[in-house]
């Protein structure tokens, strides 16, 4: 019983510890912040769980715990439940503006995460490109861009259906970087198990009118023999064939039509 109100109190100091901060920083630098060490491997994991239950980039914290906080993407496994937290947390931080930390820094960080990790960070990334709606191209030109050429990762071996389906998804809300994201994030596409919903936003969103080749060079990436069809992947089709009559003989959109048309859509 002990134990356990002992984690339970741990937890609640976790949670609350941006208050804690803007009332008495002092007092939180030499009491609260020493738990998040990784040292005490159980007592971190109690205060960190706290912290991630709402996390929330507040720049004197992200600066005052900055060893504790880099040091937990290598803590990655330790942190539970709360471990996407972390990597969605962590990836918001790199993707900046944070003073006080480098690009080596976040790089190490973000390289330290495991597999799933990578796939929740990609995740937050193109949430981040979504959520910046109609200021997207600036998002990713002063942003996105940055994070993904100097911190992510550079080995492609590293990539699964989930990251690519979430970088589908940021080159689709990247508007007029279309082209651009598309450029930089392309080795990393794989087929998706189920692309209905990516095309739907595709088929939504005007790339295929917009920018028809390079609309059908994603679609050729992220699409192979899926046994279910995506419903719209004819309109998309039909856009591209449109805006540039001369991808109708293309290699890669016969194989997607054809693909297409043997579900009997």
């Amino acid at each position: 019983m002990q134990i356990e109100q002992f984690r339970h109190a741990r937890v609640l100091l976790g949670s609350r510890l941006i208050a804690f901060f803007r009332v008495d920083r002092p007092w939180t630098e030499q009491h609260l912040l020493p738990l998040f060490d990784w040292s005490n491997p159980a007592e971190a994991k109690a205060v960190w769980e706290g912290f991630l239950w709402s996390p929330r980039l507040y720049q004197p914290l992200l600066t005052a715990f900055k060893s504790q906080f880099l040091e937990s993407a290598n803590h990655y496994a330790d942190l539970g439940e709360h471990r996407q937290q972390f990597a969605t947390f962590l990836t918001y931080a790199a993707l900046g503006p944070t003073e006080g930390y480098t690009v080596d820094e976040f790089r190490l960080a973000i390289g330290a995460l495991r597999q799933e990790g990578l796939e929740q960070s990609a995740q937050a990334l193109s949430q981040a490109l979504e959520g910046a709606a109609h200021q997207s191209e600036d998002y990713w030109k002063n942003r996105a861009q940055p994070f993904w050429q100097n911190i992510w990762p550079k080995s492609r071996d590293l990539a699964t259906p989930r990251i690519s389906e979430s970088l589908t998804r940021m080159v689709i809300a990247a508007r007029g970087e279309f082209p651009a994201v598309l450029t930089a994030v392309q080795n990393w596409l794989k087929p998706i198990e189920h692309p209905d919903y990516i095309v739907h936003l595709l088929h939504e969103s005007g790339m295929c009118s917009r920018y028809p080749a390079d609309a059908l060079a994603l679609l050729n990436a992220v699409i192979t023999d899926q046994e279910w069809r995506p419903r719209e992947l004819g309109q998309c089709l039909d856009q591209i064939g449109q805006a540039d009559t001369a991808l109708g003989q293309d290699a890669r959109y016969k194989r997607l039509n054809e693909y297409f048309r043997r579900g009997g859509v």
